[in-house]
């Protein structure tokens, strides 16, 4: 018998907190007299900041390390996952990895009655109605918690890598139980503290089960690509340019149009045309060129392209122009600029409350995730 764990992070940011997660799970069933082994996903390397990357954990009670290693290393990905965890709920939405082709169910790996255990505060059902459904009954398990954002591959130590292992105890003790989680925390650091956050995390998870039933969620409307088997390669091979443009307008960036990275963002850009001045900053500094000029001096923004990474709001000069709001209060990527267009009225109170009272923005000092201060609302103003 072979227990199938997958640690979904965002890369750079979660890589180490993965990581640590993995190779305890490994070493903690060891200690229980079985057998495991621990490895991140081939391609996921180089990682970028944010992209949706996988580590696993393989743990036997009786199978022989070799006889593992044979039956679940060396794959791009795994076949089946008794538990997933997730560690920021905004992947719920989908993920799109380097080295898999499509944006993908984070749901898609778990078996009939495994769990996705997920980090977030969110109630069952608003997670839900973003994955995708299944032919089967299948367990969603919340751990109460904020996403553990680091800096450029740092671990950033709150306790949520103990807590996460209380919360895989907690929804599987065939993998690791929490009596041992307990001991093994306790003989490695030696600070109770740890190990009650473990037991505190697999408590926490305990009361936040439920059954999802077979049906439950949305149908998958992102198209899965079909890649081509190796008897249907030609002869050489030819890797399509980027399509290189020089008029300003949509389509003009040079982007790549094959390339969506939209599921490497936690937070998304909300602007209040209303409030803009036209200084073009967020349309220079945008990495990812998802700004399209639609003139009068304002931009769209292309969501499917959007990566989350706040230069925007950062360099806009204008207070509350742009703000970065939380993934998952929103529901697909549909274009602002044309909801603006239509009923400019609406669109502002849209925005706000979206918004809410929270502002996100990274502090200077790596490793220590978002700084969160209380924002202001801007009455409307009318664009001449």
């Amino acid at each position: 018998m072979i227990k199938r764990v997958e640690i979904n992070y965002r890369g750079i940011f979660q890589k180490n907190l993965a990581k640590r997660i993995g190779g305890d799970i490994v070493i903690i069933a060891s200690r229980m007299g079985k057998v495991g082994f621990s490895n991140g996903r081939y391609s996921d390397s180089p990682e970028r900041n944010g992209i949706p990357c996988k580590y696993f954990a393989f743990v036997s009670p009786d199978l022989e390390e070799e006889e593992l290693e044979a039956e679940c290393g060396a794959k791009l990905d795994i076949d089946e996952a008794d538990v997933s965890v997730v560690l920021d709920d905004t992947m719920v939405k989908g993920v799109e990895p380097w080295g898999w082709h499509g944006v993908r169910p984070i749901n898609e790996k778990i078996i009939e009655k495994g769990c996705l255990l997920v980090v977030s505060h969110k109630e069952q059902g608003d997670l839900v109605k973003f994955i995708a459904t299944r032919p089967f009954d299948y367990r969603l398990a919340t751990l109460d918690g904020d996403a553990n954002l680091a800096g450029l591959w740092v671990f950033k130590d709150d306790l949520t890598h103990e807590r996460v292992l209380g919360g895989i105890a907690a929804v599987d003790p065939g993998i690791i139980s929490i009596d041992a989680v307990e001991e093994y925390l306790r003989f490695k650091t030696g600070d109770e503290r740890r190990a009650q956050a473990a037991r505190d995390g697999h408590d926490s998870t305990q009361h936040h089960i439920g059954v999802v039933p077979a049906g439950d969620g949305i149908v998958w409307q992102h198209e899965i690509p079909v890649l081509p088997k190796w008897h249907e390669f030609g002869e050489g091979a030819v890797v399509p340019a980027v399509e290189r443009g020089f008029e300003m307008g949509p389509g003009g960036q040079s982007r790549n149009t094959s390339f969506k990275r939209g599921t490497t963002k936690t937070l998304r850009p909300v602007v209040r045309f209303d409030l803009c001045i036209g200084c073009t900053l967020c349309w220079l500094d945008c990495p990812d060129e998802c700004f399209d000029p639609v003139g009068g001096g304002l931009y769209d923004v292309s969501y499917e392209y959007c990566v989350g990474c706040g230069k925007c709001a950062t360099a806009c000069p204008v207070p509350e122009c742009i703000v970065m709001v939380d993934e998952l209060k929103f529901e697909d990527d549909s274009s602002p600029w044309e909801h603006y267009r239509r009923d400019p009225e609406g669109y502002v109170e849209w925005a706000e409350e979206k918004k809410g009272k929270d502002r996100y923005s990274y502090p200077h000092v790596t490793g220590t995730g978002f700084e969160i201060r209380e924002g202001t609302a801007p009455p409307a103003k009318v664009r001449k």
